[in-house]
């Protein structure tokens, strides 16, 4: 059977879209652990296939781009202008090009599946990355016993950086785990997701309660195990956007602007409380008053924010190493950064400030699609209100950690956080969760009788 809902005129099979949306996400999140198990050149040959297979099942669908974000087509039609002033030309080139394929990526994914079969493969793939990463340390802390590097890199007996090892064997000793992504605080990030997926999941009836407890208790035992702080805080910044979307759900639209005000002076309050404490919350979550070395590169972006900072120095995403602008910005303690650790700063260093603006102008309609998606509440053909989704709260949920994720780091801007937040973009201007029909696979995987039963139990 295929999906053609909501807008994809071609033929393609729901079991293919599914199938590419769970392994993209898979691989990309999956982050180090590609080149550094099959080589940069093995890795390459890896994302050169998904991304053909993702373009072949764009063209097959054929989707209106109408119905797309205006906001994120401009800023990379501003990105890929940078060409003409980059001072990297070389490298901005490669790098939209990639940005993108990424996105066209998303739009075949986001025209392919609908907003279940959507969470089904988030979760999919977070879970397998979640597995995979434990059963790899594990592997590594009781048989290798000792910190392994890459398989492309041979350091020889030379003393390297903790932040060079594939795995630094740490899982039994108290230490941070790396997992697959080989970064504990993106293998934090997996865990969230992974969590916000599956608790999701759960209460729409998609998976079993042993399961889902099953895996949301490794979600949390991952995030122990990784100590992310910046993680810490986009966990808490979801629970406190969830209990807010849902407080606001409870009265009807019309009366709904008292708690908006309480939300509005709330937020004021937190921002300013906040920012005059940031060195003492700084401390307090275990990254120092300069946010563990932060501030150091945020000045020095600054630096170069400075000398362009109206059109920026060109587009680049990641820092390419063999730049010297880029390469001799960011070092601590022998490791040299490709990142500002800041996606906003970074765009602004690299696009100008009418780059910053669009690419702002692209986060905060997302965001206000997602809420809208989360609060809105749909009514059927008798103008009677429906039934609560619990779907609807996946694209807030996962927007609002990619954003808190985003100012301690760049990845919005690439990998799998890029392509995950433009699916949420796309899909969020497609079609609102509660408008859109039901699809093939769409279907509780427990009988709504089952569940109804459980929670009156659970009463």
């Amino acid at each position: 059977m295929t999906n053609t809902w909501p807008l994809s005129r071609g033929t393609v099979p729901e079991r293919e879209a599914f199938a590419l949306g769970a392994t993209v996400l898979f691989v990309l999140f999956a982050g180090d652990a590609v080149p550094n198990t099959l080589t940069w050149v093995g890795a390459g040959i890896l994302w050169a296939a998904v991304a053909a297979w993702g373009i072949a099942v764009l063209v097959r669908a054929r989707p209106p781009i109408a119905r797309t974000p205006r906001s994120l087509w401009f800023f990379l039609a501003w990105c890929l202008l940078s060409v003409v002033w980059s001072h990297w030309r070389p490298a901005t080139i490669a790098s939209i090009t990639v940005q993108v394929i990424c996105a066209a990526i998303a739009f075949a994914i986001a025209s392919t599946l609908t907003w279940r079969r959507i969470l089904d493969a988030v979760s999919l793939a977070m879970r397998w990355v979640l597995m995979l990463s434990l059963v790899f340390e594990a592997f590594v802390a009781v048989v290798v016993r000792h910190p392994i590097a890459p398989i492309w890199t041979d350091y020889g007996d030379a003393k390297i950086p903790d932040a060079f090892y594939f795995s630094r064997a740490e899982l039994l000793t108290g230490g941070r785990i790396q997992g697959l992504p080989g970064n504990a605080n993106l293998l934090a990030m997996v865990a969230l997701l992974a969590a916000i997926a599956v608790a999701i999941q759960f209460a729409e009836g998609r998976m079993g309660q042993n399961r889902a407890v099953g895996w949301l208790v490794v979600a949390g035992a991952v995030l122990l195990l990784t100590r992310s702080s910046t993680v810490l805080a986009a966990a808490i910044v979801v629970v406190v956007a969830l209990a807010v979307a849902l407080w606001i759900r409870r009265v009807p639209t019309e009366r709904r602007t008292p708690r908006y005000l309480v939300v509005l002076v709330g937020a004021v309050v937190v921002a300013v409380v906040g920012f005059l404490a940031r060195g003492a919350v700084s401390e307090l979550l275990g990254k120092g008053a300069d946010a563990t070395g932060r501030g150091e590169i945020w000045q020095r972006v600054l630096g170069l924010v400075d000398q362009h900072p109206v059109v920026g120095w060109g587009w680049i995403g990641y820092w390419w190493p063999d730049i010297p602008t880029l390469a001799d910005l960011a070092h601590r303690k022998g490791v040299t950064y490709l990142q500002a650790h800041d996606a906003y700063l970074d765009v602004w260093m690299q696009t100008g400030i009418i780059g910053l603006l669009l690419f702002a102008l692209y986060v905060v309609t997302t965001l206000n699609r997602s809420w809208s998606s989360a609060t809105r509440i749909g009514y059927d053909q008798t103008l009677s209100p429906r039934a609560f989704d619990p779907v609807s709260l996946l694209p807030l949920l996962l927007v609002v950690a990619l954003v808190v994720q985003s100012v301690a780091e760049s990845r919005l801007l690439y990998q799998g956080n890029w392509v995950l937040f433009a699916l949420i973009a796309i899909k969020t201007r497609i079609v609102l969760v509660g408008e859109e029909p039901r699809s093939t696979g769409d279907g509780p995987r427990t009988p709504p009788t089952r569940r109804e039963f459980r929670r009156a139990v659970a009463r």
